[in-house]
């Protein structure tokens, strides 16, 4: 079902999504939070081909001191909210399945950083799902947050020439280890599950012999179906349920809602949630502390299978099978 019916010559908008993260811990002890969360939806395939992001200047009014001294987006200068391409993808060229990084290198000379960013993009789609996306390439994307960049996890959403979402891929950091990983599939239509193993360790409360199961929904944001414009952005819903030979682990995600990016809606968001990045960073070593301290989950080490951690060690004591 595809996602509107325009010609392939336009663009979908570059959008501002809203929306919430879940993390629902169910083993080996109950932990749970939902936070508010913002992602740019940036459109790499118009970048590239020479479209501008908006460019947002200090705000008119503001109760934040900080608003009022910086820039607020901007993707060219400086500002509060940065987008960097350079930031995405950069670590690519050494995870290539082709180990053709002097090609790939070579074929970025001469690209501006949209056009690179761009060619980049498409080359992971290629090497992690077997081909590249036919029409727009949207970003879901953390930028830099008055100068510091951190993002957990980045999306990418391949669509066909009727804007149909065909691929996605997952730009994953480990917080603590400060390495990325690539997870790429090819999608049917707006609704997609999949599952696969687990093969990057991302949180040091979670082996790695374990299970992903992705529930992906892309759709449109309808307003009002007897409008004749019904494409007021996308609504997004990535879950991801985590399990092993315990059953059910964690369950986390997302659900956003894309509106146009423009000067309004960026002050606005902003103005609500100035330092999203230094609180996203903050959370996730809180409830590190929590998980370790308080209710005393043991810690896994790097790439640990679950027979050989401290987790299994401490619920083979609990039942008495360890004598």
């Amino acid at each position: 079902m595809p996602i509107k019916e325009e010609s392939s010559n336009s663009f979908l908008q570059h959008q501002l999504f809203h929306g919430t993260t879940w993390h629902s811990r169910l083993l080996p002890n109950i932990h749970k939070f939902v936070y508010p969360y913002r992602y740019w939806g940036v459109n790499i395939s118009a970048l590239a081909a020479g479209q501008t992001l908006p460019e947002v200047s200090v705000a008119t009014s503001s109760k934040h001191k900080i608003l009022g001294k910086l820039p607020l987006f901007s993707a060219k200068r400086k500002a509060l909210q940065q987008f960097c391409p350079d930031d995405y993808l950069q670590d690519f060229n050494s995870l290539s399945k082709n180990n053709d990084v002097n090609n790939l290198n070579n074929k970025e000379d001469g690209l501006n950083s949209f056009q690179a960013l761009n060619h980049r993009l498409h080359q992971v789609f290629t090497d992690h799902t077997g081909s590249a996306p036919t029409g727009d390439m949207l970003g879901l994307l953390v930028c830099r947050n008055a100068g510091l960049y951190f993002s957990p996890v980045n999306f990418y959403i391949g669509f066909d020439n009727q804007q149909t979402p065909t691929h996605l891929l997952a730009e994953v950091s480990n917080t603590p280890w400060n390495k990325r990983h690539y997870y790429g599939f090819l999608l049917n239509g707006t609704d997609t599950e999949l599952c696969h193993d687990k093969n990057f360790h991302v949180s040091p409360f979670n082996p790695i012999d374990q299970l992903y199961r992705w529930q992906v929904t892309i759709k449109n944001t309808t307003k009002n179906e007897m409008e004749s414009q019904l494409d007021n952005g996308l609504q997004v819903r990535i879950a991801i349920d985590i399990s092993d030979e315990r059953g059910d682990v964690l369950k986390t995600g997302i659900k956003m809602a894309g509106v146009p990016m423009t000067d309004t809606s960026v002050r606005d968001s902003l103005q609500k949630n100035p330092l999203m990045n230094l609180t996203s960073v903050t959370r996730i070593y809180w409830h590190a502390f929590k998980l370790y301290a308080i209710k005393k989950v043991p810690y896994i080490n790097y790439d640990e299978k679950l027979a050989d951690s401290q987790q299994q060690t401490k619920a083979l004591k609990k039942t008495g099978f360890d004598d």
